[in-house]
């Protein structure tokens, strides 16, 4: 029997935050484990000395490329049979260079893009507070999720309302990234929509406005076992996690099981300041190390607020990059059993460069090492009881018995 079948948290609609799309703002999905790091936890790459760059061998001969450019330029003004627009050519060529590092985690934003990355990870959204989805048969832009207090359920909007145009835009058969984009970028913060409900169109208005993303949900069982699912490590995090701590405390929380399944990862500074509930104050929590040797280490800041409680934590397959710091400084200090599958293998840290003209890259910079010395990537974290989903399923599916969640249950409460 799952014990979580009618618990009232929808998983999906949670983490669906992070992988989803809510369409107030496209959340890109940025596995960044250290980025803008707040008080005395930066963790930020030495800049490398000119020294150190011709040291490298790695150089560019100014005229030859130069020369290059102006030929391809040459030809594609004079043979392309298609129109062209310039700045998407000289954008591409920038993503080519970042491309061709060959790193699946460094990337080159344009300042439209990084302006999205830096919202994404801050957990707080210019919006209306929808989650939305492409119907992949019709095309159509489908509400699956209206936020309780959001300007979408104050203007009336409900659940699987079709969203036809923003702002006399027909957004049907539209890329859903474009959609969203149409929102974000909209000149006013009133923003007006043509809904399809049954065979009824109605006429919407909605106030666009700053939104804080739910990326943690909570609720009590009996015999005192408090279970928080935590969807992200974004900037928001850090209080809703803390605040749902309070709460299952003050409802009797003996135990605790904590889910991380699915959870791509995020804020290094947020990871750091969750662990700090749980990890007493100056024990190492994670370091790194860039390619010249260098790094810092983040250590806890607090004595440990939530103590002698046996706590389970749930992973998968897609736990990765901050969500593996979680689990596994928490599995380094015995401070909780970790249940499921082996976690992603994500042990690199990436950092975010503005640029003059308001872009971004994204470069892979460093390692991260947990308190053991370890560095996980590649390898993941090994779960100390390993339970599969029926089917040996990757993730979790609404209708889905929850082995790992009832296996955690089960070791609780036998402690």
């Amino acid at each position: 029997m799952d014990e979580r079948k009618d618990n009232g948290l929808n998983r999906q609609y949670v983490t669906g935050l992070i992988t989803g799309l809510i369409i107030s703002a496209f959340a890109v999905v940025v596995f960044l484990v250290a980025k803008y790091v707040v008080d005395n936890r930066v963790i930020t790459r030495m800049l490398a000395t000119d020294s150190q760059i011709q040291a490298s061998g790695v150089t560019f001969k100014d005229k030859d490329f130069k020369d290059k450019v102006s030929e391809i330029n040459k030809n594609i003004d004079l043979w392309f049979l298609n129109d062209t627009d310039e700045s998407d050519v000289v954008e591409g060529a920038y993503k080519g260079m970042v491309n061709a590092l060959d790193d699946p985690y460094s990337e080159y934003y344009t300042a439209d893009e990084y302006r999205t990355v830096l919202e994404s990870t801050s957990g707080t959204y210019k919006g209306i507070g929808v989650g939305v989805k492409t119907n992949a048969d019709t095309g159509e832009l489908v509400a699956v999720k209206v936020y309780d207090d959001s300007p979408a359920e104050k203007a009336g909007m409900k659940q699987d309302d079709i969203i036809v145009s923003i702002n006399g835009t027909d957004v049907t058969g539209m890329d859903i990234n474009d959609a969203v984009q149409l929102i974000r970028d909209a000149k006013s913060d009133n923003i007006s929509l043509v809904i399809k409900r049954g065979d009824e169109k109605i006429n919407v208005d909605v106030e666009r406005t700053d939104i804080d993303a739910n990326t943690v949900a909570s609720k009590m069982y009996d015999g005192g076992v408090g279970y928080i699912l935590l969807a992200g490590f974004e900037g928001v995090s850090t209080n809703q996690f803390a605040q749902a701590v309070n709460s299952l405390k003050e409802q009797g929380m003996k135990k605790l099981i904590i889910d991380i399944r699915d959870n791509p990862g995020g804020r290094l500074d947020v990871v750091c300041d969750i662990l700090d509930l749980f990890v007493d104050k100056d024990k190492i929590l994670v370091y790194t190390k860039d390619k010249y040797g260098k790094g810092e280490k983040c250590y806890a800041k607090y004595d440990a607020s939530v103590k002698d409680m046996p706590i389970c934590i749930l992973v998968n397959g897609q736990s990765a990059s901050a969500s593996e710091v979680f689990a596994g400084v928490m599995k380094d200090y015995k401070l909780a059993t970790i249940v499921g599958k082996k976690t992603f293998g994500k042990g690199i840290v990436q950092q975010l460069f503005k640029l003059s003209d308001g872009s971004a890259m994204k470069l892979t910079v460093s390692k991260y090492y947990l308190p053991n010395d370890e560095n996980i990537h590649d390898k993941g974290i090994e779960p100390d009881v390993e339970v599969s989903l029926p089917g040996d399923a990757e993730t979790l599916d609404v209708n889905m018995e929850d082995t790992q969640f009832n296996k955690a249950m089960e070791i609780l409460n036998k402690e």
